[in-house]
Parts: structure tokens; sequence; C-alpha cells
């Protein structure tokens, strides 16, 4: 099982989100994504998504929330949300950090699932949902 961690770190307003253009794996090339990793032996996901948003994008967040899991065949990824100062994300690796405005993501070359996973991200941090976390399997149909 390959286990990885995706982050959101939105503004106060929840208008602005720190986002990742891919660059790898190919099947990411160009479309926007949470900005995360693999998480390494004996770390938590919280760890891993501290340590990764760290490494890519030179800010240390410590209050990161995790609010959805996706598993599907060999590989997990946890998603967390966060608040903060967006602007102050810099690029640190070949893969270049942008942000963007959370209200208007219909043009962007998204990854499929952001168009529900960061206005659900939005949606707990208001406190809309008394829900902790939700799992979500994905089942492979083709």
């Amino acid at each position: 099982m390959s286990d990885y961690v995706a982050g959101f770190l939105f503004d106060k307003q929840l208008k602005n989100v720190a986002l990742v253009r891919k660059e790898k794996p190919a099947w990411q090339k160009g479309r926007l994504n949470g900005i995360g990793g693999k998480i390494e032996p004996g770390e938590t996901a919280y760890q891993a998504m501290r340590r990764e948003f760290n490494e890519e994008a030179g800010l240390d967040i410590p209050d990161w929330e995790q609010y959805c899991t996706l598993r599907g065949e060999g590989w997990m990824v946890h998603f967390f949300w966060a608040v903060g100062d967006p602007t102050q994300v810099k690029t640190l690796t070949d893969e270049e950090i942008v942000v963007i405005d959370s209200n208007d993501m219909d043009d962007l070359p998204l990854m499929t699932n952001l168009v529900w996973l960061v206005p659900m991200a939005k949606t707990f941090i208001t406190g809309a949902e008394c829900v902790h976390e939700f799992v979500i399997n994905e089942i492979t149909m083709c």
C-alpha cells in the first residue's frame, strides 16, 4: 500500500488556496493538485503533511486538520486543510506553487477530484459539517 498526503492552505476568508502545478507523475502533469507527497516509514499522516508542505512550499504549518481519505487498489491519500497566509508560500521544487481563487475554479486545469475536495474542506473549516472525516473507496470500473 502506498500512502500519500495532500493539503490545502486557505486564507482566513476561505477565498484563496495554495495548490501545486504537478510535473510528475506523468498522468498529473500540468494539473493543479493539493500540496503533499508520500508518507515516509515511521511517519504519521499528520507528520508527513507538515513535512511535505514545508519542503515544497517553505512554510511550517502546525495546524493541519485531516478531513478525507481516498482509497483505491494499492494506494491511499489523506487530505488535510489549514488556514493561514497562502501568499507566503514559495516554490521550492520543480513543481510550481500557485495561489488560486477557490470560488472560481471552473476553467482551471485541476485534478478532477479537486472540484469537490476543495469545497468539502471549506465546509469543514466553517463547521457546517458535524462529521470529523470521510473515507471514500474508489472502485476502478474500466
